[in-house]
């Protein structure tokens, strides 16, 4: 048997290729996965370790403001056996460098050699306190030079610092843009957070020593806990590493999807490859080859099969997690990645999953052949469907699964969205195990129209249902793609709709200039409309009234006004009274409740609902303010972004703008485009990660539809014997393509539909109350007409290949 399972293998190396890259590619995607997130924590615990190289103790002071951390360090530098101490602080702060002033991240850097960790491209280290480092690319994107003074705006007021030396781009935990030194970072104060003090031991001393007396000085009362520098780093890595591995689990769902879909579409070959050795393998039986030596025969096949695919998709995983981290280093900066390794488990599991895959696909399509005795197997045979005892094993099969995905998609929402998504597989796998009967079922109601058509619209229609199961097989490939693409469509629209909704709810306003103390300065809404990257201003009437014994400033909100917000959830409408977030917390107010406006002219009850990032102001509706008795002055601009601007920019010159005019600012423009860029990283994560097991589904699509229309080939040269014509034998074909990726395409669009509503609903459970069920028909109608297309264009070549079959050729074959 040796020598026949290397013969059928070269013999049928070609029918294997289908199956073949679905598993090369669901390794390869899974392995690329698995070295990406490797990479980016090797990255990240190298800028950690390279940030404490220095220090042989680390204290913990994230619970300490500045002036306890400044009084922290100097009794650690009291201490035995301690030779230097820094406090580890970072933050954002306004800073004037160059001709602009901008928001940067600002840091500590340390005046001993020892601690001091950051690499100097140019220039030297500071040697005096007033001077300090900045990262090369921040200097040359607002003009910097070494020996220029910049001004960091702190609570004691500015302070000046002297550039002497440029350093790489800011990573890890302490990476910052602009490096200052302890006491202009004290002088800062709380606008910076203090992390943690670095200390290094004094030569002689040893590292013991120095942690025990560090220990003795600080952690008397148990809230600055003194760790070794290895200690430290290992917490550290293990905090940065949290979003790698939260994120790289996230992407193993998408694999495991791609996975799956690989599983379906191998499965799908293999049985259809099957049927078409029959013959072979009878004729094996009649030759004196055993059932056993059959089954085991196909088996090291799948085997030789899932093994020499798998390989490859290792190979070529690794590859493309080093071409992508390479490319990700050549094009991004300040990016931690480490260099591409993978551990067994990452390289195990991938390779298991696609050996395993491919086995398991022979299982049932062997057993069945075994079963057939060798005269019966010679002999003309179609499937049945559901006829027999098998088929109702298979529709209780399928239905024991859809109950299950069911019941794991109705409970699998929030903390239990795994199980949700193993509902999803189960009902989908339950949905493929009852296409032999879904799909068949559809076709008879669709295809007397097609008949209508003429010879070869009935020949068509007749064909797509004489053998169930193989017709099955060519639309399940295209219903599983036509699935994935919708709902990753409508799932992404309706995703995304809601949560703009959610934020135009809570970040309504981009940016504002609020006075609170008088009214605003002539030509704020001038200043502020000149700040780079505002697209749009205006200017609010506001008074001051009473709310609950507090003074507080109301705005009215007109048609103009309420254009410079996002969407009109926070415009007030008549009777309401919208409330800032920041005033509503201070107030400890109740929605539910009725709110009274007092002046010295008059009162007035209006429902009070919350309003977002407003500042600490109430909106009315226009007219209110005039009901109350008061006169209304200009006391806020309101000003929205253009698009792409850049956030923190905008606020930070919009901030020196109010600064200048003794106003405040307020605004959300910041958290929304932060919420925004992760959105949308998110969803072109989740499309391209989901391409992937699209791009599995459409080869499986293409390579059954191939494998269906040469299987027929004897029969479709009897065809051509009985008198049909070429041309009408490939209207008949494409008829049977047409009908099969037709009906694929619908079913597909449907459950795609479906599951694109669970996914959002499990995805949004307990964190969006009112979810936004959107389609998006034109993109669907779009994914109908290409998927049912690219079905009608898999069956030409075989079509052709086909017609190329004499008659006699045909009747030879019988």
């Amino acid at each position: 048997m040796r020598t026949v399972l290397w013969g059928s293998l070269r013999a049928h190396a070609r029918r294997y290729v289908t199956a073949a890259a679905a598993i090369v590619m669901s390794v390869a995607f899974m392995v690329a996965v698995n070295a990406l997130s490797g990479a980016a924590r090797d990255g990240l615990r190298a800028d950690v370790v390279a940030q404490y190289a220095g220090a042989d103790v680390v204290v913990d002071a994230s619970d300490d403001d500045s002036r306890t951390a400044e009084a922290l360090a100097r009794t650690i530098r009291g201490a035995d056996g301690v030779e230097a101490a820094v406090a580890n602080r970072t933050g954002f702060l306004a800073v004037e460098a160059g001709s602009v002033r901008r928001l940067m991240s600002v840091g500590t850097v340390a005046t001993d050699d020892g601690l001091r960790w950051q690499e100097i491209t140019e220039g030297e280290a500071p040697q005096r306190p007033r001077e300090g480092l900045i990262a090369a690319s921040s200097a040359e994107r607002y003009g910097v030079a070494l020996g220029d003074t910049v001004t960091v705006e702190g609570e004691r007021g500015p302070s000046e610092v002297v550039v002497t030396g440029f350093t790489t781009s800011p990573g890890g935990t302490l990476g910052a843009s602009l490096y200052v030194s302890e006491p202009v970072a004290a002088r800062l104060g709380d606008m910076l957070t203090v992390s943690d003090v670095s200390v290094r031991a004094a030569s002689g001393a040893g590292v013991a020593r120095a942690t025990d007396a560090v220990r003795a000085a600080v952690d008397a009362d148990g809230i600055h806990p003194v760790l070794a520098r290895d200690a430290w780093v290992d917490a550290k890595v293990t905090e940065a590493t949290k979003d790698v591995d939260v994120l790289q689990r996230l992407v193993l769902v998408f694999a495991a999807i791609a996975a799956f879909v690989g599983t379906l579409v191998i499965a799908n070959t293999v049985t259809i490859v099957l049927a078409q050795r029959r013959r072979e393998l009878a004729l094996l039986r009649c030759v004196g080859a055993t059932r056993r030596q059959i089954v085991r025969s196909l088996r090291l096949e799948s085997l030789a099969l899932g093994v020499a695919a798998a390989t490859v998709g290792v190979l070529l995983g690794w590859g493309l997690g080093g071409a992508a981290v390479a490319a990700l280093g050549a094009w991004t900066t300040g990016l931690a990645l480490g260099a591409v390794s993978l551990s067994p488990l990452g390289v195990g599991l991938p390779f298991a999953i696609g050996v395993v895959a491919a086995v398991g696909a022979t299982v049932l399509p062997a057993r069945r052949v075994a079963r057939l005795a060798p005269l019966e197997a010679l002999r003309p045979h179609e499937t049945t469907g559901l006829s027999g005892g098998a088929g109702w094993v298979r529709v209780a099969l399928g239905v024991a699964l859809l109950g299950i995905g069911a019941a794991g998609l109705a409970v699998g929402t929030g903390d239990l969205l795994p199980v949700g998504l193993a509902g999803g597989m189960a009902s989908f796998l339950g949905v493929v195990v009852l296409a032999p009967l879904l799909v068949p079922g559809v076709l008879r109601l669709v295809g007397p129209l097609v008949a209508r058509t003429g010879v070869a619209g009935r020949l068509a229609s007749g064909n797509v249902v004489r053998n169930p199961r193989r017709t099955a097989s060519t639309s399940t490939a295209l219903l599983v793609g036509v699935t994935l693409i919708t709902m990753v469509v409508i799932g992404t629209a309706s995703l995304r709709g809601t949560v703009d909704r959610e934020l135009d709810a809570e970040y309504a306003l981009d940016v504002g200039v609020v006075a609170t103390g008088g009214p605003l300065a002539d030509g704020t809404e001038a200043r502020v409309a000149d700040v780079e990257g505002v697209a749009s201003t205006t200017t609010l009437p506001g008074a001051e009234l009473e709310m609950d014994g507090r003074r507080v400033l109301a705005l009215e909100v007109g048609p103009e006004a309420a254009r410079t917000l996002h969407g009109d959830a926070v415009a007030p409408r008549t009777g309401e009274l919208v409330v800032g977030e920041e005033l509503s917390e201070a107030l400890d107010l109740s929605y539910g409740e009725t709110a009274r406006l007092r002046t010295v002219s008059g009162s007035l009850d209006l429902r009070p609902r919350g309003g977002g990032s407003l500042g600490e102001v109430v909106l009315v509706a226009p007219g209110v303010l005039d009901t109350l008795g008061l006169a209304p002055q200009p006391r806020a601009v309101w000003a929205r972004g253009a698009d792409g601007a850049p956030a923190e920019q905008v606020m930070a010159d919009t901030a020196t703008v109010a600064a200048s005019r003794g106003a405040d600012v307020a605004g959300s423009m910041a958290q929304r485009a932060w919420i925004d860029v992760q959105l949308d990283v998110i969803l072109a994560v989740t499309v391209g990660l989901l391409a992937v097991a699209v791009l599995i589904a459409v080869v499986g699509m293409a390579g059954t539809l191939s494998l269906s229309v040469l299987e027929r080939s004897r029969e479709n040269a009897v065809l051509r014997a009985l008198g049909l014509s070429r041309r009408g034998l490939r209207r008949t074909l494409a008829g049977e393509a047409l009908l099969m990726a037709g009906v694929g395409a619908v079913l597909g669009t449907t459950l795609g539909g479906a599951y694109a509503w669970l996914g959002v609903r499990g995805l949004t459970e307990g964190l969006i109350d009112d979810v936004t069920f959107s389609v998006p028909w034109a993109q669907v109608a779009i994914v109908l007409g290409v998927a049912t297309a690219t079905g009608l264009l898999a069956s030409v070549v075989p079509a052709r290949r086909a017609t190329r079959v004499s008659p006699a050729e045909g009747i030879a074959m019988l």
